[in-house]
């Protein structure tokens, strides 16, 4: 685009939207330029894209001139357009399923599904793209019906015309998202068919991730599947489906050589006899008692959350009294709650020690335990602790236990609490019951204005919402509370409170810009920024770990990312969350799961796919990313097209599965390859 069309784009921006005077770029949102802007073709549209996207605005400009680039600029189109929710993105994605390139019409498939308010009018010509003569745009199509809600028989109506392998390999990976008992049949079918190892483990997924009674049997049979990932799968849909004869079935995998189905296995077998399915078999406790010393750290922490049932064993007891005293940080907390929740005079004895710990984290597994031992008097105690992140858990157990005239007074209470955190999580309650007074809930909605993090005010905006229903003659003060934040400086509140009063049934107001005003150079820059694919190396202390960022595929976040590494914000950080054979999390200050830098950064939806080792921002709503981020220790195809997979594992991918909670990254550090130059695989 040439530099007056440029100017122009930018003016029709401010005249559009009402943009004031712009900001300079932070240097947080804005690395230094990496290329001279004739190595990207079309770098001023490019430019503008992203800014519509981190704006979170639709400009028909800007649109109409990506459409005459070639086809890298119109798939950026495309992706651009699925991530700005306004019903004429979703109208401008129509004509791109059409394309003549295919990853233009591939990107465009993928993106329509992003818009669930646009399922009447997609539904048609996805279902068209499905059957047609592009197996990756039908498969991306798919995935697309099912996240609209399209019944799958619609689909696979629309599938008829085609072979019935491809229109199985079309179907297959997008099937458990439908969600019906109709999935069943189909699935149960593939998986009995000679199929490529890729499409028998999805088969098995679709069985597995959100299972139903039908599919037991079917996955009774996959417990001994080749494929560790399947093994485990099927474990996992039989602790939530499964009966009393499962827990037999189950326990060959107790010894099985790889950890995922191992892990799978110990959790379904701990919730079948949790949910009353089946009784604790003595014949688990001698497996339960390997896997309690096993050397894989996530092999323990999940044989600690499932010892609490097999604790009547005096030889599991015991290992699980020896990892609370000998064990690490982690280990000591899971071992605390197992012993509240299946043996609670054993539990007894170590509250003391817990109780004297100068790690919060077990200060805060101890509130939790004393919440499932019903200990009032130790909960009040530790809802005096120094520490936020203990308050906030002995909050939570009080608030369990409570009914709803002491819940509220709890609540109340814990409004006036120094920590985000804290109040964050009274007004979560307060919206599940809705008993404090709007004109109360406004008082705190306002008190929490000045805090860094937002958690409280969104809460707020909940706990309002919930009160105008439960309360009529409130109605009008919930409303006109809801209406002032119509300005907010934050858009993320804005938006909370404009669904709030849509769903109230009250006129939506315009949200307005969702970013700081940068200049379209800013933009221009980052575009030159991120084109390439960087390697950092994640120096922590069970070894290195390193990456390869996506830049291309997320720009925002990958600058975002970058700019906080240089910058050393997490060096000496913890992995506060770990969850075996799915995640490793970190990039929290606060290290209690809620904390970030004091921004948000748009979410960047792409097709970079959540198998083992994909780093993806963490959030806690759309559009809420900022430090936290996680990698995947295992393929997790569920995450897919719901969180920004901005890069890769490249080496060390074994190492996650070492990792525990609490331990440190030491370092972050940029490696010299990969930085600058063109993006690959775009």
């Amino acid at each position: 685009m040439p530099p007056v069309l440029a100017a122009l784009a930018a003016a029709l921006l401010v005249a559009c939207t009402g943009l004031g005077p712009e900001t300079p770029p932070t240097p947080a949102s804005v690395p230094p330029p990496r290329l001279p802007a004739a190595a990207v073709p079309h770098l001023e549209e490019r430019a503008l894209l992203l800014l519509l996207v981190d704006r979170q605005i639709f400009e028909p400009y800007t649109v109409e001139q990506s459409l005459l680039g070639d086809a890298s600029l119109r798939e950026e189109l495309a992706l651009s357009l699925g991530r700005i929710p306004d019903p004429r993105a979703a109208r401008a994605l129509a004509p791109l399923l059409e394309d003549a390139e295919p990853a233009v019409r591939r990107a465009a498939a993928f993106a329509l599904g992003l818009h669930p308010d646009a399922a009447a009018t997609a539904r048609p010509p996805l279902l068209r793209l499905a059957a047609g003569a592009d197996r990756e745009a039908g498969t991306l199509a798919v995935e697309s019906l099912a996240r609209l809600g399209t019944p799958l028989a619609d689909v696979l109506r629309a599938l008829e015309a085609l072979p019935g392998e491809e229109a199985t390999q079309r179907l297959l990976p997008a099937l458990f998202r439908f969600q019906e008992d109709a999935t069943v049949a189909v699935a149960a079918a593939a998986a009995a068919l000679s199929l490529p190892a890729a499409q028998h483990a999805r088969a098995a997924y679709a069985l597995a991730r959100y299972p139903r009674p039908a599919a037991a049997s079917h996955l009774r049979a996959l417990l001994a599947d080749p494929d560790p990932w399947v093994r485990g799968w099927a474990a996992r849909g039989l602790g939530q489906v499964g009966e009393e004869r499962d827990l037999a079935l189950l326990l060959p995998l107790l010894g099985d050589a790889e950890a995922g189905p191992l892990i799978q296995a110990l959790r379904a077998g701990a919730r079948l006899v949790a949910d009353g399915k089946a009784l604790a078999a003595a014949d688990w406790a001698p497996a339960l008692r390997g896997s309690l010393a096993d050397p894989r750290a996530g092999v323990r922490a999940a044989a600690l959350e499932a010892s609490a049932a097999w604790l009547s064993d005096e030889a599991v007891a015991a290992a699980v009294i020896g990892r609370f005293r000998e064990g690490p940080a982690r280990e000591k907390q899971l071992a605390l709650l197992a012993l509240a929740q299946g043996k609670p005079p054993l539990a007894h004895d170590l509250l003391t020690a817990a109780l004297r710990s100068e790690e919060p984290p077990l200060r805060a597994a101890l509130a939790e335990a004393a919440g499932r031992m019903g200990l009032a008097d130790l909960l009040a105690r530790l809802r005096e602790d120094p520490a936020a992140a203990v308050r906030a858990a002995a909050l939570a157990a009080q608030l369990a236990a409570a009914d709803e005239a002491a819940g509220e007074t709890l609540a109340r209470a814990a409004l006036a609490d120094p920590d985000v955190a804290v109040r964050a999580g009274a007004l979560d309650w307060l919206a599940e019951h809705p008993r404090l007074s709007a004109t109360a809930l406004a008082a705190a909605l306002a008190a929490a204005d000045g805090d860094a993090l937002d958690d409280a005010r969104r809460s707020a905006v909940a706990a309002l919402r919930a009160r105008a229903d439960a309360a009529p003659a409130e109605r009008s003060t919930a409303i006109a509370a809801l209406r002032g934040l119509e300005r907010h400086r934050e858009w993320l509140l804005r938006r909370a409170a404009a669904d709030a009063l849509g769903e109230l049934g009250e006129p939506r107001p315009a949200l307005g810009e969702a970013a700081p005003r940068l200049a379209v150079a800013a933009y221009r820059d980052l575009v030159l920024a991120t084109r390439g694919e960087p390697r950092l190396a994640l120096e922590t202390e069970r070894g290195t770990i390193e990456v390869r960022l996506a830049c291309a595929r997320a720009p925002l976040n990958c600058s975002n990312f970058l700019s906080l590494a240089r910058q050393g914000f997490y060096d000496g950080l913890r992995f506060h969350r770990v969850v075996p054979d799915f995640v490793v999390q970190a990039g929290d200050p606060r290290g209690d799961g809620i904390g970030g830098p004091g921004w948000t950064v748009r979410d960047e939806i792409n097709l970079l796919r959540y198998d083992a080792g994909t780093l993806g921002m963490a959030l806690s709503g759309p559009d809420t990313g900022g430090s936290q981020f996680f990698v995947t220790v295992s393929p997790q195809p569920h995450l897919d097209g719901g969180y920004t997979a901005f890069g890769t594992v490249v080496a060390g991918l074994d190492l996650l599965e070492r990792i525990e909670q609490g331990d440190r990254i030491l370092r972050v550090r940029e490696l010299e390859e990969g930085r600058g130059g063109p993006a690959r695989g775009r």
